[in-house]
C-alpha cells in the first residue's frame, strides 16, 4: 500500500547493476513502480547493458518506467544509489580477505558517487554490508542519515515466514526481527516479537528454544540455496526495492538496516542491524525496542564482531 506524498523525482541508481543482485534489485524496483527512472551501473558494460534491455523490455506492461544503462555523472542531490557490486567469495578465500578486497571497491564507488558535489542517498547492500556501509560513510563524507546497508532485513525476513510457518499464522501478523551483524553473530530478538499484536510468549505452540529452532532453520535455507544455485538474489532484491519505496514516502516504514549508532543501545561509532525509521530523509535508528538482558548481551557481542572486522582493514 503507498502511503502518502511521494518523491517521485529521484532517480534510482544501481551500481553493479549488471550482477545477479543488482539486476534482480533492478527488476523488482521496476515491476513495482517504485521510481519513473532505475539506471544501471557497472564496468561490466555488455552485460550490463544486456540487463538494462532485458528489463527494460518488461516495463511496456508499467506506467512509463524506463530502465536504462547510465554513469555516476548523472547523479543528482536525493537521488538513491544502491551499491550491489564486489567480488564473491571464492573456494579457500577467507572473510577477511573478501572484506579488504571488497572495501577498496566500496571506497572506490563512493568516492565516484560524490565526486561532482551531489548529495545523494546510499545503501550498501554489499557483503559484509555492516562494515562495508561504515566504509561508504567515512569514504563519502555524507550525512549519516545518508549512508545506511540494509543489515538484517532479508534475515527478518526469513524469520518471519519461519515463525508463521512453525506457529502456523499470516506472515504479515508476525512482527519479530533478527538484529545485530548481518552474519554469524547475529540473533533472533523474540523478547519483543508479537504475532497479531499478541505477545509471542503468551501464544499456544510456543516455547522459548523456538529462538535456537528458528536460527536453525534460517542457515538450513541459505546452505541449500546456494548449494542449489550458487548465490541468492531474489530474496534480497526485493528487500532492497521495499527499503527504496519507503524512501519514497514521509511516513515512515520500519526495517532492521544497519546505520552509524550515536548512543542508541548503548552503542558507539559502529554499524550494525538495528529497528530504524526509513523515510524521505533517509535512516533514524529507532531506540527503545524490548531486548532483554540475553539480547543486549547478543547485541553487544556482535557489535564487537563488526568493531574488530574493521579495526583489521588498518593493520
Amino acid at each position: 500500500m503507498k502511503r502518502g506524498s511521494m518523491a517521485h523525482n529521484r532517480k534510482v541508481f544501481i551500481v553493479g547493476g549488471g550482477g545477479m543482485v543488482g539486476a534482480t534489485a533492478a527488476y523488482a524496483l521496476a515491476i513495482k513502480e517504485v521510481a519513473q527512472e532505475i539506471i544501471l551501473v557497472d564496468i561490466a558494460k555488455e552485460l550490463v547493458e544486456g540487463q538494462a534491455m532485458d528489463i527494460d523490455d518488461a516495463m511496456a506492461f508499467t506506467d512509463g518506467i524506463t530502465v536504462r544503462v547510465g554513469t555516476y555523472d548523472e547523479i543528482s542531490d536525493d537521488d538513491i544509489v544502491v551499491i550491489t557490486g564486489g567480488a564473491a567469495q571464492k573456494p579457500g578465500q577467507t572473510r577477511l580477505e573478501l572484506l579488504d578486497i571488497n572495501a577498496n571497491i566500496i571506497k572506490g564507488i563512493a568516492h565516484e558517487v560524490v565526486k561532482n558535489g551531489a548529495k545523494p542517498f546510499i545503501v550498501v547492500v554489499t557483503n559484509p554490508v555492516d562494515v562495508l556501509t561504515y566504509v561508504a560513510f567515512k569514504e563519502s563524507g555524507l550525512p549519516k542519515e545518508r549512508v545506511f546497508g540494509t543489515g538484517t532485513s532479508l534475515d527478518t525476513a526469513r524469520v518471519r515466514v519461519a515463525l508463521a510457518n512453525r506457529l502456523n499464522v499470516s506472515e504479515s501478523e508476525v512482527s519479530a526481527y533478527v538484529l545485530g551483524e548481518h552474519g554469524d553473530s547475529s540473533f533472533v530478538a523474540l523478547s519483543g516479537a508479537t504475532i497479531g499484536g499478541i505477545a509471542i510468549s503468551e501464544l499456544d505452540g510456543y516455547v522459548p528454544e523456538i529462538s535456537q529452532h528458528i536460527t536453525q532453520d534460517i542457515r538450513d535455507r541459505v546452505y541449500k540455496i546456494i548449494d542449489a544455485k550458487k548465490s541468492t538474489y531474489y530474496g534480497i532484491g526485493q528487500v532492497v526495492s521495499e527499503i527504496v519505496d519507503a524512501m519514497m514516502h514521509h511516513a515512515p516504514s520500519i526495517f532492521p538496516t544497519c546505520s552509524l549508532t550515536d548512543g542508541e543501545y548503548g552503542l558507539h561509532n559502529v554499524v550494525i542491524g538495528l529497528p530504524s525509521q526509513i523515510n524521505t530523509d533517509g535512516v533514524k535508528i529507532l531506540d527503545g525496542y524490548h531486548l532483554n538482558a540475553k539480547e543486549k548481551q547478543s547485541l553487544s557481542k556482535s557489535a564487537a564482531v563488526i568493531n574488530e572486522a574493521i579495526q583489521s582493514m588498518h593493520k
